[in-house]
């Protein structure tokens, strides 16, 4: 099998900004040169006794700040310089540390780390720099960290000659690597996750006998004033994190993100928006697929067990206000089930138990959860896999029939997040996968002679049991073992990254833990299937970063196509929840909310005195004030005659499972306040989208106009004109919201439009669900007598009594 390596194009404009920003910072600076030498002698960033001047180092932000604002939206230029001060982790040590930080903020999938990567180099080629430290928060990040690092070696190598880097993978049990780091004088990279240094159990803080001297291991480090890196900064900001990165004594931090929380010192900014806009990223295509009309949606699942009492937390479906949705619950010993969530399902239903060892929690009404426990798959969700799963094969292989003539392999992703539905005797997903991959595949060639088993492969962390046997987990690092288990399971799917891209691999059905939110991404993901049998924490941003770098060929070389590079998530909730979903979290990230809103006035809600005082309205309220007692009789034979002939006549509809599908664009719309006049203001409306359509629109507005209507896009509703200013001191026009446009002045309003293509009907088959005595259910919630209750069921045709005896406990229909 011939091996594909993948190409790197060292002159893409958006990474060279971004490494130049960092490498102009220290304009200036002379470079630091040392030499060979065959002691133990530390050799850091800066000779003994230097550091880096702040005054200069402001100067220089600003000059880089004030360069890259005229490409990069929100970047002002600072006034004074960003540190970070203060003391170094609790039982280590007492003294303070300062520090700069800086931070480039870049769009998943856009080469962040090809970009620190790079700047590493270029700072070692300008200044001399040669101490690193990558700090990244997770095992995923962690290996796939170390797999860019390997495949771009030997990109480096021709770009940057023979400079020798060599780059350490410290786990804890490579101490004595510490010492090379320190005393060498060639590029030396360190890379760890803030967990292995940021408590004072840590074996970093320990002494060893790997290590000649007295000085402790996380002492070899400081001696350097090494520069960070911080991947996914925004994983950084508690304070002991922040403790944790003071103690190894940095010369300066540069912090990477796609969704910074802090941003001191922003000297480089690529946006979601900017990255669609400039085609560095996939297009975006929702399949939803959600049920219709199930009433059968009702389960528990136990998502853990903690702290002391013990405590479980529960996913359920609650009622609040009278709408119904699923939430976690924490439940301790003798919680009323029904008084937690409002759902009559769980009317007298208490917490018995609760066993932290067994992972079970035990109900009055003998329901058990286990944290392993896949009851929670209903035979609806069932349903709805099949759909997903199934429209996620049809898309694949017409994906792959159409791109194979330009050399692109196409790969599916498929997130679930209880393994035990792939894995084990019972396991459903393959199952499933398998009936439809071979439904389809007979219309492809390529295809047609291959099992479902041969190109789906799977990438869980495993376990043996006490008895020997290899098991796959669910697991997101809980433990040694744990961590252990997950950090093998990301190796494994690391190394075959660029074998999965080559059409000699038959796999092409990737099956992972959604704990692979981060970390891994393939560049021919083109579909992305969440099998989730609950509602998962795995934020969208995450989902799709996945698979949003453009494509490459057989070649390596990316390919920049815009038909081609079309990201397909088939999701399980409608097409527009998911849209609404991933554009919150974009405003959530602070990506792309307008200007922070000032005070407004409103005007007070006024009285209509000329109805309030009317001879009618007197009359009116006398009547409603009135003091009444009412009797009503009830003829209980008709009354039982209508009930049956209305339910007899009732139409139940069938469970249906329904297939919603959008792109997902991004639309700018830009705001100037041209003119002013007595009662009118003139606004020019610049239009840009993602899809590279522009429109120009400038016109005259008045008091109570609103910006939705106009150009029919909901997300523009808090933009009516609620006030027009047009005196000396005062010219601007106001929002119902608050936000104010002053003369002159532009303002930003991002905004998703979607356009919705098409709906699905998929009809679920009918599940018979265990009888339940609904008889006093109905006598409780309608206070008729359970007599006549009796007779009304009773009298009903066969075929009616058969649907509510199919109807779970929980759910009234009358």
């Amino acid at each position: 099998m011939s091996k594909l390596k993948l190409k790197f194009d060292p002159n893409q404009e958006h990474q060279r900004i971004a490494i130049e920003s960092v490498v102009n910072l220290f304009k200036g600076l002379p470079p630091y040169q040392t030499s060979f030498q065959l002691g133990d002698e530390t050799i850091a960033n800066l000779p003994p006794y230097n550091d880096l001047d702040e005054e200069w180092l402001l100067g220089n932000l600003q000059e880089v700040q004030k360069e890259n604002s005229r490409y990069c939206q929100g970047l002002d230029q600072k006034l004074s310089l960003d540190v970070e001060q203060g003391l170094v982790l609790e039982g280590i040590g007492h003294e303070t540390w300062r520090y700069p930080s800086f931070t480039i903020e870049m769009e998943t999938g856009t080469g962040k780390t090809y970009v620190y990567l790079r700047t590493m180099f270029e700072l070692r080629k300008k200044y001399g720099f040669g101490k690193f430290i990558i700090i990244v928060p997770s095992i995923a990040i962690y290996e796939g960290t170390i797999k860019n690092f390997q495949i771009t070696k030997e990109h480096f190598r021709t770009l940057y000659g023979n400079e020798t880097v060599n780059m350490i993978e410290y786990e804890g049990q490579q101490i004595s690597k510490l010492r090379h780091f320190a005393s060498s004088s060639t590029l030396e990279i360190l890379i760890m996750t803030i967990d292995s240094f940021n408590k004072e159990s840590n074996v970093i803080f320990k002494a060893t006998e790997k290590l000649p001297g007295e000085k402790l291991p996380y002492q070899y480090i400081q001696e350097t004033k090494p520069i960070l890196i911080l991947d996914e900064a925004q994983n950084y900001i508690s304070e002991k994190a922040k403790q944790a990165l003071r103690t190894l004594h940095p010369l300066f931090a540069l912090r990477y993100s796609a969704t910074p929380k802090e941003k001191p010192n922003l000297i480089y900014r690529l946006s979601p928006v900017d990255a669609f806009k400039m085609n560095l990223v996939k297009k975006i295509e929702v399949y939803g697929v959600t049920e219709r009309e199930n009433v059968n949606q009702l389960s528990l699942s136990l998502e853990k067990i903690y702290g002391y009492g013990p405590k479980a937390s529960v996913k359920a479906p609650v009622i609040r206000g009278g709408i119904k949705w699923e939430e976690s619950i924490s439940l301790q010993k003798g919680d009323d089930l029904f008084d937690k969530t409002g759902n009559e399902l769980f009317r007298d239903v208490k917490v018995e138990e609760i066993h932290s060892g067994l992972g079970l929690v035990i109900f009055s009404d003998t329901t058990r959860l286990s944290v392993h426990d896949v009851s929670g798959l209903t035979n609806s969700k069932q349903d709805v896999f099949r759909v997903q799963i199934e429209e996620t094969v049809k898309r694949h292989l017409r994906k792959q029939a159409e791109l194979r003539k330009s050399g692109i392999k196409v790969l599916s992703l498929f997130f679930i997040d209880r393994v035990a539905n792939y894995t084990g005797e019972n396991a459903i997903i393959p199952k499933i996968f398998d009936v439809a991959f071979d439904k389809h595949k007979e219309d492809y060639e390529e295809f047609k002679n291959l099992k479902g088993s041969e190109v789906r492969e799977a990438y869980f962390a495993q376990k043996k049991t006490k008895k020997g046997e290899v098991i796959a987990i669910d697991t997101e690092g809980k433990n040694k073992e744990e961590r252990e288990a997950e950090k093998e399971a990301f190796e494994l799917i690391m190394k075959k990254k660029e074998q999965l891209l080559s059409f000699d691999e038959k796999v092409c059905f990737i099956f992972a833990h959604s704990a692979l939110k981060e970390g891994w991404d393939n560049p021919n993901v083109f579909q992305i299937c969440t099998l989730r049998d609950t509602q998962s924490e795995m934020r969208k941003r995450q989902e799709i970063g996945r698979g949003l770098r453009l494509a490459v060929n057989q070649e390596g070389e990316r390919v920049t196509d815009e038909g081609i590079n079309i990201l397909t998530v088939v999701a399980n909730e409608s097409y527009e929840d998911f849209v609404n979903g991933l554009q919150n979290e974009y405003i959530e990230d602070g990506d792309i909310a307008p200007q922070k809103p000032s005070n407004a006035k409103r005007d007070d809600a006024k009285r209509n005195n000329k109805i309030y005082k009317s001879k009618d309205f007197k009359e009116f309220w006398d009547k409603l004030n009135r003091k009444t007692d009412y009797k009503i009789k009830v003829e209980t034979d008709k009354l039982i005659d209508e009930c049956v002939s209305r339910l007899n006549k009732e139409i139940f509809p069938d469970p249906q499972v329904t297939v919603t599908k959008g792109k997902f664009v991004i639309t700018t719309f830009k705001l100037t306040l041209v003119k002013l006049f007595d009662d009118k203001a003139r606004l020019q409306i610049d239009i840009e989208d993602t899809e590279n359509r522009k429109e120009t629109i400038e016109r005259n507005f008045e008091k109570g106009n609103a910006l939705d209507r106009i150009f029919k896009n909901e997300d523009l509703k808090p933009y009516r004109i609620l006030e027009i200013h047009n005196t000396k001191g005062d010219k601007r026009i106001v929002f119902d919201n608050g936000e104010f446009l002053a003369l002159n002045q532009t303002t930003e309003i991002v905004s998703k439009s979607g356009q919705q293509v098409d709906e699905r009907l998929y009809q679920e088959k009918t599940t018979t669900y265990p009888v339940f005595n609904f008889i006093e259910r109905v006598v409780r919630e309608t206070d008729l007598t359970r007599s006549t209750v009796i007779k009304i069921f009773k009298a009903m045709n066969e075929e009616k009594k058969n649907i509510f005896l199919r109807i779970p406990k929980g759910l009234l229909m009358f």
